[in-house]
């Protein structure tokens, strides 16, 4: 068996959406353009320490990334079924 098999290679994927996910947070931190109330978790989470709510912050955004495609895709996924139940 390749030691590329389908499992490898879709955790090897994951990976990579992961860290540009946290790439995209980490820009969205330093440029300012952050979620008010994330941060707003995030700092409160941290004990209003800024630079603990920093790293929370980016956690707390990744997950909102995983969960908006997450959501992204089911609403697709709905509509595609939609459609082809109008069409049989």
């Amino acid at each position: 068996m390749s030691q590329y098999s389908g499992t490898s290679v879709h955790e090897a994927y994951s990976k990579a959406v992961e860290e540009r996910m946290y790439a995209l947070a980490s820009e969205e931190l330093t440029q300012g353009a952050v979620r008010v109330g994330l941060w707003a978790k995030a700092w409160s989470m941290a004990g209003g320490n800024n630079r603990e709510a920093k790293a929370r912050y980016l956690a707390l955004r990744v997950e909102m990334m995983v969960a908006e495609q997450t959501l992204h895709s089911c609403v697709a996924d709905w509509r595609l079924r939609v459609s082809m139940d109008r069409a049989a």
